[in-house]
């Protein structure tokens, strides 16, 4: 709590506090049981301004409940390898209490757990699942011989089910459940049987991750096609129908199994029914689908699109088994059934689901991809050149080497070992890595170095643990193997199917846009057992030499301050964001940016689910009308964004339901018609949406479909419109264009590209649209010379200027609007207010640089000198100054620039001097690199050489020798160490 977000925070947390607060849908596959529990949280606060706080205590009373019942379990199993010993009861509490103790506070302060127990995430309430589960076992494990034991193991099956309404992480619990109650229920232990009994909870898990989950609901559609396609029934009758054919089925099964007196079988209905009951949670998605709620992502509200829905059918298929190379060539397709879409009164088919045949296999694919950002990273990786094939060799180095190293044991070794910041790694050496504080072992991993640069030992993310809980770690394995054989393994099957075995289910690509360790808490639970279990241990090392009291004082007392008190010490200033409200103030911000009544189009997690919060939840200018570009794919979100939401009418939206439904025109290939003039947007638009069979083009199949014949687009503009409606004064109409003329980036158009089209098309200027400024260039839709930055957002407006066809340069602003958000609407006092900025909030931290110096120099070259000054006053005021890496010394050139055009050489100086001082250190890190580590490194230190470049000319330019010379001295120390790279 002393280190909970008071707000909303990045990532998904602003659109599950938005759907927990108006009981919405999510993003696949959902979290209904999170949602109603979140619910109950944002019913204790007194404002909208609180919703976000409490959930986020929802998060930490969730995670104190996963530390009191591991806490439990810890001493559950020490308890049990303390009676093997020969020590006074009161000794063995002592020693229980405190493997309890030492265990549960280090999973408290691991770095993973704490990052999700501060924030509306459901991470935490899926860790608590976990820890009551595999506590639940230990009980009955030691009420096994007892008539009524069996409880236990239906508490089990119904917590299953309960968790699959929050995720999946509780399911990977029942392989070591398994192997626990194999071990009870048999005196006599082999390892071909125990095996066989992990190959029954594996089995299990199957049943439920499949059968239960997936598998239910397609016979359910099955059930559903034929009632309603076949018989001319209602929508939902054959879906009932099934419902009620598995409920007489549990239920005659039950009546059976008692009456035949038949134990084993009546347990296992009575489990799967508990498991049913738990899942009907999902009922709410059906529910508030229906319901066409304001976020509705999938609309799940009938069986076939709620398949889709929880087989995550919008994020693609991952090959597990059997799959391509990243290079492999796609050799033909062939069809797995029919796509069905909800119609008017029957189920239509909407496609066919394929699967593209490749002239190259292989079994166990790990290098499988062929998205275009991700063959160049797996090239980069494993080292291969352009022309080179992959083969099963790189196939296995990259699993062993990317996802087993970098994507599993770099988590781990950051709970337990240490960690070197908190920028996200790709590779590179100062970024993202484990670091434990021994020289000689991160010299192993890290390559040689005689220092550290400061943008890591200056970073907050900086935690150096010496290693020590995970030698701590360690010690209570090789104890627990020693002296519960039994227990220890069915902590190592916990370890490895919450760990490992999800690196092999998730089959992660090279390129992932967050770091994922939260995929892994729960194998950092398991070991945060074994912490515990190291307490008997190093007593057991320490009587060797030592007394038995001062064994157990020293290895009581060196536990505890070796593993949680480090771990508490090194983190909590990373962890801390008790006065973090950046996502929350980007998110107003981002909607301040935009005129009434605005249409802005985002993209991605972080610059959408903020705003979603502070609109839904807040009521923050509901006037805006946010338009997600990568939803929009979706024809359910079409019917939402033609549909009045708050204060904001439907969008410009012209097409016919039948015109964009699923299955039609989701992809319009480009056919180049050699048109030399641009087209007109309307009549391209009538062309692309044209049942015309003269307006369509043959595809290999036979088949006919809509094709784009140009990449030249063209509006129009009506100078009288963009008067009437406000988008550009009388006085700015010498500065309009004509006709706006733009080029397509694209090679084809989807139909989230056919949408924008309706929508600039059928404006007609009556509403102001926006792009966020941090959507990809190709997001833009090739319309950069038009867009004009106003705030955290570009408007589009039909001006003459920014034919460079760059953004964010001083002719592409729209200064006096731009001004008058930043001085008068903008929050911009969080960045100062917080005491940590993670990634996200730096990321935030110098877009706002940016766009402030933009607007500077503006207002600069147009000699409105007293504005700009006030400007960069504001950005020295609020803005953070202390460089991080080496990115925040670059958006200083543009500072120091406007300084001394302000003539303030003064402030100028001193933070170029403040900068150079920062690259300095950090070239004198890679100086002490050995050869082949400097190459490795090159990039960095030619961008580091580039920036002092500019530091220096425009130092010397405004006749500031002290300052240019102290840079020169900083080359000719410098530039002789890196011979070949610069």
């Amino acid at each position: 709590m002393l280190t909970l977000q008071p707000t909303v925070s990045f990532w998904d947390c602003g659109e599950f506090i938005s759907t927990a607060f108006h009981i919405q849908v999510g993003h696949q596959p959902g979290a209904p049981l999170f949602l109603m529990i979140g619910k109950i949280f944002t019913l204790l606060a007194a404002e909208k301004n609180q919703v976000a706080f409490w959930m986020n205590t929802g998060s930490a009373v969730a995670s104190a409940g996963t530390i009191m019942f591991l806490f439990w379990t810890i001493t559950a199993l020490a308890r049990k390898a303390a009676d093997e010993t020969k020590l006074s009861s009161f000794k063995q509490q002592l020693i229980v209490l405190s493997a309890g103790l030492t265990g549960a506070l280090a999973y408290t302060f691991s770095d993973s757990f704490w990052f999700s127990a501060v924030e509306a995430e459901v991470y935490s309430l899926s860790s608590l699942c976990t820890a009551v589960t595999f506590w639940a076992i230990l009980r009955w494990e030691a009420e096994a011989n007892e008539a009524t034991a069996s409880r236990w193991l239906l508490f089990i099956a119904y917590l299953t089910g309960l968790s699959l309404g929050i995720h999946l992480l509780t399911l990977l619990t029942i392989p070591a459940i398994a192997v626990l109650y194999y071990f009870k229920k048999n005196t006599r232990h082999t390892t071909g049987r125990m095996l066989l009994a992990l190959l029954a909870g594996c089995a299990v898990l199957g049943f439920i991750q499949f059968v239960v989950v997936q598998y239910m609901v397609l016979i359910a559609s099955k059930f559903e096609l034929f009632f309603v396609n076949s018989l001319g029934l209602m929508f939902g009758s054959g879906a009932i129908f099934f419902g009620a054919v598995i409920v007489a089925s549990l239920a005659g099964g039950i009546i059976y199994s008692l009456k035949k007196n038949k134990p084993g079988l009546n347990l296992a209905l009575l489990s799967i029914s508990f498991i049913l009951i738990g899942y009907s949670s999902y009922a709410l998605l059906i529910i508030r689908a229906s319901a066409k709620t304001s976020i509705n992502i999938s609309n799940p509200d009938n069986a076939f699109s709620l398949l889709g829905y929880l087989s995550r059918e919008q994020y693609g298929d991952t090959p597990l088994f059997y799959g391509p190379y990243f290079d492999s060539q796609v050799s033909g397709t062939t069809e797995k059934g029919k796509l069905y879409r909800k119609g008017d009164d029957k189920y239509e088919i909407a496609g066919s689901r394929n699967t593209e045949l490749y002239d190259r296999t292989t079994i166990f694919p790990r290098i499988y991809s062929q998205r275009p950002d991700y063959i160049p990273a797996y090239r980069r990786w494993l080292g291969l050149s352009e022309n080179e094939k992959a083969t099963f060799t790189e196939n296995l180095k990259f699993f062993f080497s990317y996802q087993t190293g970098f994507m599993y044991m770099r988590y781990f070794l950051w709970n337990f070992a240490g960690k070197q910041n908190d920028n996200q790694g790709y590779g590179e050496r100062t970024n993202g890595n484990w670091l434990s504080g021994i020289k000689p072992l991160d010299q192993m991993h890290l390559g040689s170095q005689d220092q550290l640069p400061l943008s890591i030992t200056q970073n907050k993310g900086y935690n150096r643990f010496f290693a020590l809980p995970l030698i701590i770690g360690l010690i209570g394995l090789l104890f627990h193997f020693k002296k519960r054989r039994s227990d220890a393994i069915v902590i190592t099957i916990l370890f490895f199917f919450t760990g490992l075995a999800i690196i092999l289910y998730l089959n992660q690509g090279p390129q992932e846009v967050r770091e994922r360790d939260y995929a892994y808490v729960g194998s950092f639970y398991a070991f945060a057992i074994w912490i515990g279990m190291g307490v008997p241990g190093l007593i057991n090392l320490f009587k060797r030499i030592a007394g038995e009291n001062l064994s157990i004082s020293l290895s009581v007392a060196g536990c505890l301050l070796a593993a949680p008190v480090i771990m508490a010490t090194e983190g909590w200033d990373d962890h801390n964001r008790s006065d973090n409200y950046i996502a929350h103030d980007m998110a107003v911000n981002y909607l301040q940016s935009c005129a009434p009544n605005a249409i802005l189009f985002t993209n991605a997690d972080n610059d959408t689910y903020p705003l979603w919060y502070v609109q839904e939840v807040e009521g923050v200018r509901p006037d805006v009308r946010i338009v997600n570009l990568q939803l929009i794919y979706d024809d359910s979100y079409i019917d939402q964004l033609k549909k009045k939401l708050h204060s904001s009418a439907p969008l410009p939206l012209t097409m016919a339901k039948d015109k964009y439904r699923k299955g039609t025109r989701d992809f319009i290939p480009f056919a180049d018609y050699g048109l030399s003039d641009s087209v007109e947007l309307k009549d391209l638009f009538d062309v692309l949406i044209s049942d015309n069979e003269n307006d369509k083009v043959e595809m290999q199949d036979g088949s006919r479909m809509n094709f784009l014949p140009t990449k030249k687009f063209r509006i129009t503009v009506d100078k009288k419109q963009i008067v009437k409606t406000g988008t550009v004064n009388q006085s700015e109409l010498s500065n309009v264009a004509d006709k706006m003329e733009w080029t397509f980036p694209g090679s084809y158009l989807t139909r989230a590209d056919l949408a924008l089209i309706d929508i600039l098309a059928h404006n007609n200027w009556k509403r102001p649209v926006y792009f966020a400024t941090s959507l990809p260039d190709d997001s833009y839709f090739g319309l950069d010379r038009y867009l004009y930055l106003e705030g955290y957002a570009y408007r589009l407006l039909p001006f003459n200027g920014g034919q460079n066809n760059q953004r964010n340069k001083p002719e592409n602003i729209n200064a006096a609007a731009l001004y008058s958000n930043i001085i008068s609407k903008f929050k911009l006092d969080s960045f100062k207010k917080a005491s940590y900025l993670d990634p996200e909030s730096k990321r935030v931290s110098r877009n706002t640089w940016d766009t402030m110096n933009t607007l500077a120099a503006n207002l600069i070259a147009d000699g409105k000198q007293e504005m700009a000054r006030k400007v960069m006053a504001k950005a020295l005021k609020v803005l953070p100054q202390k460089d991080s890496d080496l990115i925040d010394t670059a958006n200083k050139i543009q500072t120091a620039l406007n300084l001394y055009n302000l003539k303030e050489p003064v402030k100028a100086n001193q933070i170029i001097l403040s900068a150079t001082n920062f690259i300095h250190a950090e070239l004198k890190y890679y100086s002490s690199l050995n050869t082949q580590d400097q190459r490795y490194s090159a990039g960095a230190v030619q961008y580091a050489f580039s920036v002092l470049e500019n530091f220096r000319k425009i130092a010397e330019e405004n006749d500031q020798r002290a300052v240019d010379q102290a840079i020169r001295r900083i080359y000719s120390g410098m530039d002789g160490k890196f011979a070949g790279i610069i």
